[in-house]
């Protein structure tokens, strides 16, 4: 087995790298900066033309994870882009199937489903995009699975829900509260109210990776299904880091049409791809808050 990354200095592609190195894997990192050690790297720009096809041939993988995608903080939603890298994954897909590969697993999002109905999604919930990023996503997924009936390439889809974890990088909720808090810097948030399905990145790497050796095939969700609210956990991020006094509930108005839950039914993931999340959301917080303590001191700047 011989297993490529794209997307492999990404917040999960590299934890998702490290994984399979330590189970012993022969692993193949792609994208744009080095990733992980321990796995070979191909320097790659998916978005050139012909560049998918090129690395696969280069690397001829027998197994696939494709993670590489626009992440750009607040960009993404909206980024025209989103076109060219459906473009891509299609083009990366066709090259492996081609090549031989047998089983590919992709980075999908909770956003490709509809947020406006009671909050708790399965995979056959309807999925009705409110977001350009979510209606290009979900027909990306709808091709590549079409494509994988069609030739017999095994096909698997990971809807990701939300996630945090150390090494997030800023403009994020999580990463933004605790690198502020670790700065004693304040924070205005909403009263925080809504609910949310959070998973620590560790968690949603072992989750692809284990897909990656199930044979289920289609959508599965990459969540816990136990929502915490907002509010709790940028508690848990002040009380770890000393920074109650700095946080300012409901100093902002929540945003026009945020649905009050939002949280994954993980069945597939448990029983189909036989995954688990293992990492405690206090012992997750905490860690994280650690790390953006550490990242503060090396700044020359401590809580």
């Amino acid at each position: 087995m011989k297993v490529l990354v794209t997307g492999a200095s990404g917040f999960i592609g590299r934890n998702v790298v490290a994984q399979l190195v330590r189970d012993g894997v022969a692993v193949v990192g792609a994208g744009r900066r080095p990733g992980p050690e321990g796995a070979a790297f191909e320097a790659v720009d998916l978005l050139e033309p012909g560049a998918p096809a090129r690395l696969i041939d280069r690397v001829r993988p027998t197994h696939l994870v494709h993670l590489a995608w626009n992440a750009t903080p607040g960009r993404f939603w909206t980024a025209p882009d989103n076109l060219d890298w459906s473009a891509a994954t299609l083009s990366l897909t066709r090259a492996f199937a081609g090549a031989g590969g047998v089983r590919a697993v992709f980075a999908g999002s909770c956003a490709e489903y509809d947020w406006t109905g009671e909050g708790r999604l399965r995979e056959d919930a309807p999925t009705v995009p409110a977001t350009f990023y979510g209606r290009i996503k979900d027909a990306t997924r709808r091709a590549v699975c079409a494509f994988g009936d069609q030739t017999g390439l095994s096909v698997a889809w990971g809807r990701v829900f939300w996630l945090y974890g150390p090494g997030e990088a800023r403009n994020r909720l999580v990463s933004d509260v605790a690198s502020a808090l670790a700065l004693r810097q304040p924070v205005e948030t909403t009263e925080g109210l809504q609910q949310r399905d959070f998973l620590h990145v560790a968690d949603v790497a072992g989750a692809f990776v284990a897909a990656l050796a199930s044979d289920h095939r289609g959508p599965f969700n990459i969540g816990s299904g136990s929502p915490v609210s907002v509010r709790r956990l940028i508690e848990g991020l002040a009380s770890e880091l000393g920074g109650r006094d700095l946080v300012a509930f409901g100093a902002r108005p929540p945003a026009p049409g945020d649905p009050p839950l939002l949280a994954a039914d993980p069945t597939i993931l448990t029983e189909a791809v036989g995954f688990r999340p293992r990492v405690d959301l206090e012992v997750g917080l905490r860690e994280t808050a650690a790390w953006w303590r550490e990242a503060s001191r090396a700044t020359g700047q401590t809580t």
